[in-house]
């Protein structure tokens, strides 16, 4: 068994979680034999280009992930991590590339998820409208929400080609740390 990491009183802990913590409640990855790129080509469901080209092919991808992530269960690691936040406060900050939920459920709320949450939408427009929550499944170019501006809803997820959310934030707390983890 590793030695467990020893913190000081003053330790300001960074930690960066990927697919494999997800992967442990259930949910496929993009990159591991059988995983989600499998029947799926990048270029197809998570491009702006894809989106541009064929949106409800884009939109049934994600449901799909909706639907997967609602019937995972947080597991020892989320929980572990949560009780970490609990017991270091603001000295702790959580860094996930995933788009699952499952940390917040674990009890995690000092975190960023620097390539979108899959249960949140946002308007493709310019009108300013926040990221807000969305359990919807779209299935159809029909079903497709809209903006009160007309621009259509997409899913709150970094596609490629595509700039990672709240950057600064992200480099603010790697340069605030004193114990980093991945």
């Amino acid at each position: 068994m590793p030695n467990p990491i020893r913190l000081a009183p003053d330790d300001r802990v960074f930690v960066l979680t990927g697919a494999g913590v997800s992967a442990e409640s259930g949910l496929r990855t993009f990159r591991d034999q059988g995983g989600l790129w499998e029947g799926h080509r990048v270029e197809d469901v998570a491009t702006p280009e894809a989106w541009e080209e064929d949106a409800a092919r884009v939109w049934r991808f994600y449901s799909q992930r909706r639907r997967d992530a609602r019937t995972a269960e947080p597991n020892p690691a989320h929980r572990a991590l949560a009780d970490l936040e609990q017991q270091l406060g603001d000295r702790f900050f959580l860094c996930t590339q995933n788009v699952d939920d499952l940390h917040e459920r674990a009890g995690s709320q000092r975190l960023v998820h620097m390539h979108g949450e899959l249960f949140m939408s946002r308007c493709e427009g310019n009108c300013g409208r926040p990221p807000f929550p969305d359990l919807s499944q779209y299935d159809s170019e029909a079903a497709m929400a809209h903006c009160a501006c007309g621009g259509r809803i997409r899913p709150h997820i970094v596609w490629f080609g595509e700039m990672p959310l709240e950057m600064e934030r992200i480099r603010r707390e790697i340069d605030l740390c004193t114990v980093m983890d991945r």
